[in-house]
């Protein structure tokens, strides 16, 4: 999934992953194949990297490692929400939690 969303957010940027590379610091000399496996999925960044991809991104980093697609976009639509609607939304996730788990 961190593949899928980590491509779909960069070119809804409409930058190359070079560009996506060198915004994040690395060298020249990997800076395109290493977006490149990181998109497909045969390498995975570690936590600091992941982190800077999603700032450069503009994205949570939680987006980026949700397990569904339906929590990412729940996370993307809370992330552009002001402090104080983040929190109502989450007292009433809590509600509904805590009301699930008595039935």
């Amino acid at each position: 999934m961190f593949a899928k969303r980590l491509k779909e957010a960069r070119l809804g940027l409409g930058i190359s992953q070079r560009e996506l590379g060198r915004r994040i610091g690395l060298s020249e000399e990997v800076v395109s194949s290493r977006v490149t496996r990181y998109e497909l999925g045969t390498s995975e960044p570690d936590f600091a990297t992941a982190s800077k991809l999603a700032n450069e991104l503009g994205v949570p980093l939680a987006y980026l490692l949700a397990d569904s697609d339906a929590l990412a976009d729940i996370i993307l639509a809370a992330a552009s929400m002001p402090p104080a609607e983040q929190r109502k939304l989450a007292a009433e996730l809590r509600a509904k939690k805590k009301g699930a788990a008595k039935q």
